[in-house]
């Protein structure tokens, strides 16, 4: 009997594991070009991914799923059956709808945002886990310089509180010319935040707070109806003509009846990138000349979650005389979320701001098996010397 148990469990972890990698590229039905950020779910599991740049993405199907679900605000959603082909070319069509008329509140633009905001909160659930693809490249003076990737569980306790345990993970520093020099000289090690904050701080809209309570932003508000019948209001968020300080503009979108929060977008406007200022940052000063942040929240099966969030900056930092481009990008992708998961102990969990000390701190090519964002075909390249 006993045999028979262990047999039956280990076919079922078999069953549980198994699953079949597919890649593609999804591409506007009219345009024939690449679509940035779209969606790509599994129709029984609601695991997902995001295309990169180059619309490309890449999808590890668990055995359940039979379709990929490819959503997009602005297109069409498509369900695509998963025939022997691993290599996938999907066309979605555009949606005609053009934004209407600026939408007027009876309440303010502020509260409306604010409800929004606090009814996207209460349909997290109050004790989940993350399970979680994490990422980060810096540039120095142009050339790859360290790459740090990730798979994470996050555990958010709480809106504002969450704690990480890195199942496995590589930190690598490049050794070209470029990165040797700079270690030669640098006075200043630069790093992009503490990687246990960044689900938290999307939980918590602090970016949206801070849009609706910046004097220096006019803010209005439009509404369209996607390709699905889905009702979506737009704010729009842009520096005012004497702005002196801000220089931000995007979008956040809302569903105008359910008040779900399912996108931030904020780049640097062009016309204000005078703006930008040294800003004290630790030991060394920061001047930004390219911002760009991305947060896609997915409502599918009437589960509400995080998807998925980036950030790229490039500018110049200045440490007593030294001048330094320095910049690269975050990326997180949600492969799925548990709600009231088990709690490890607290020693499990990972205090670090960075994943430096860890060094190449992996058994399996988590990055090849778990869903992640493909790099652009350019940075694949750069990439391969530390793969092996």
């Amino acid at each position: 009997m006993k045999y028979k148990i262990l047999i039956c469990l280990l076919f079922l972890n078999i069953a549980l594991y198994a699953q079949t990698t597919v890649k593609g590229i999804i591409k506007d039905t009219e345009t024939k070009k690449p679509i940035e950020y779209v969606m790509v779910i599994g129709n029984i599991s609601g695991k997902s991914t995001v295309t990169n740049s180059e619309g490309r993405f890449q999808f590890n199907m668990p055995q359940q799923d039979t379709k990929l679900i490819i959503k997009h605000l602005d297109y069409f959603s498509r369900e695509i059956a998963v025939s022997d082909s691993k290599s996938l070319t999907i066309e979605i069509q555009p949606s005609t709808e053009s934004l209407e008329e600026i939408v007027i509140f009876k309440t303010s633009i502020k509260e409306e945002i604010e409800k929004a905001i606090k009814t996207s909160q209460q349909r997290f659930a109050k004790n989940l886990k993350l399970n979680t693809y994490y990422r980060e490249l810096l540039y120095i003076n142009g050339t790859m310089y360290q790459y740090e990737d990730a798979e994470i569980d996050y555990y958010l306790q709480s809106i504002n509180k969450s704690n990480v345990v890195v199942n496995e993970s590589r930190s690598v520093k490049f050794k070209n010319d470029e990165a040797k020099k700079f270690d030669s000289l640098t006075r200043v090690n630069y790093y992009w935040g503490d990687l246990k904050e960044r689900v938290s701080r999307e939980f918590d809209f602090n970016l949206v707070k801070s849009i609706i309570t910046n004097k220096e932003l006019d803010l209005y508000v439009t509404q369209k109806t996607t390709a699905d019948a889905v009702a979506l209001n737009v704010l729009h968020f842009n520096p005012i003509d004497k702005a002196k300080k801000t220089m931000m503009s995007g979008t956040v979108i809302y569903g105008a009846d359910d008040y779900l929060i399912r996108e931030i977008k904020a780049n640097i406007d062009p016309n204000f990138v005078a703006n930008s200022e040294y800003l004290q940052q630790n030991n060394h000063r920061f001047k930004r000349s390219f911002y760009n942040r991305t947060t896609i929240f997915n409502l599918y099966k009437d589960k509400y979650a995080l998807t998925y969030t980036s950030y790229r900056i490039f500018g110049v930092s200045e440490v007593v005389n030294q001048l330094t481009k320095v910049g690269g990008f975050v990326e997180l992708l949600v492969d799925s979320v548990e709600e009231n998961p088990t709690q490890p102990k607290a020693e499990k969990f990972y205090t670090n701001e960075k994943l430096t000390p860890l060094g190449k701190n992996y058994k399996t090519k988590y990055w090849e098996k778990f869903n992640v964002v493909p790099l652009t075909y350019k940075e694949e390249q750069m990439l391969k010397q530390i793969n092996n």
